[in-house]
């Protein structure tokens, strides 16, 4: 009977290693902090540089969250995964563990916990950051774009009412469904909101070469990156991670933006304006942001 219950739990724990394996498979590359939350200053210890070479050593491509983002990574942030390393230590004992999460801030894999008793903090943390890190050193990783990450993002689930039948959810949403402000509407909000910093839409020269609404822009306290996908672009923070979606207009230069994870949930309106920078409603105001690239 004990050789039964075994054998299930070691069943058991095969079936997890294999799936953890196959998801971090998908992943090419890992972004590590300079600074964990419970660490005063950058790389102290060289906690982060030890963990960006354990890693490297694994097979992955690293990089410290502040430095330049690989090309790759800005046209598929979802390649990506991001480190958190947890500090749970106390007075006797260096008690750290890993935690993995991909582009929407999923959670894709926790380690065991690492711990060390040795006094000197750097040898504990670096000996706990090892032990911890042998969940992924003990697995098989071999980046595979045969599982390539395409689907991952996941839009809002519209509420269906009591009178409609369960239909299947629809990746790709219907502009035709959200609904536009008229041309009176955005005249009053020019000029309450705006501040004559956005044309009437009737006023609008139509724009000869439209700029494609792909690329980095920049405000003065933020960075999103734009990536087509599918029928609709994808927003990522300077982070890569996806913050919110656009979806197109009848007009060219004109797009509905939905937030992912914001206190307003409602759509607003976002153009290009006729430098090619990105004009983005928000609350009481509009925030533009400069074309950086395409």
């Amino acid at each position: 009977m004990r050789v039964k219950y075994l054998f299930f739990i070691g069943l058991l724990f095969g079936v997890f290693t294999t799936n953890a394996q196959e998801n971090l498979n998908v992943y090419k590359y890992v972004s590590i902090p300079k600074r964990f939350d419970f660490q005063k200053t950058a790389d102290a210890h060289q906690i982060n540089s030890l963990t960006k070479f354990l890693f490297e050593k694994k097979g992955f491509i690293c990089f410290f969250s502040d430095d330049n983002i690989p090309e790759e990574v800005l046209l598929n942030p979802c390649l990506k995964l991001n480190v958190n390393l947890v500090d749970e230590s106390n007075m006797f004992t260096t008690r750290v563990y890993m935690e993995l999460f991909n582009c929407q801030n999923q959670i894709v894999l926790k380690t065991e916990l690492g711990v060390s008793r040795e006094k000197d903090l750097k040898k504990g943390y670096h000996e706990a950051l090892r032990t911890a890190f042998s969940t992924i050193e003990n697995m098989t990783y071999q980046f595979s774009d045969d599982k390539h990450i395409k689907d991952i993002i996941v839009l809002p689930e519209i509420k269906k009412t009591a009178n409609e039948s369960l239909k299947p959810v629809q990746e790709d949403v219907k502009v035709e469904e959200i609904q536009l402000p008229t041309k009176n509407e955005i005249a009053v909000m020019t000029d309450k909101k705006y501040q004559d910093k956005v044309p009437v839409i009737a006023e609008i020269p139509k724009i000869k070469n439209v700029v494609t609404i792909e690329g980095i822009f920049q405000s003065d306290n933020q960075t999103l990156s734009i990536k087509k996908q599918g029928n609709q672009f994808v927003v990522s923070d300077a982070q890569q991670n996806v913050v919110a979606i656009l979806y197109s207009t009848s007009q060219a230069n004109y797009f509905i933006i939905k937030w992912l994870q914001s206190d307003d949930n409602q759509s607003k309106l976002a153009f290009l304006n006729l430098d090619g920078n990105l004009v983005i409603d928000v609350k009481e105001t509009a925030v533009i942001f400069n074309r950086k690239s395409l």
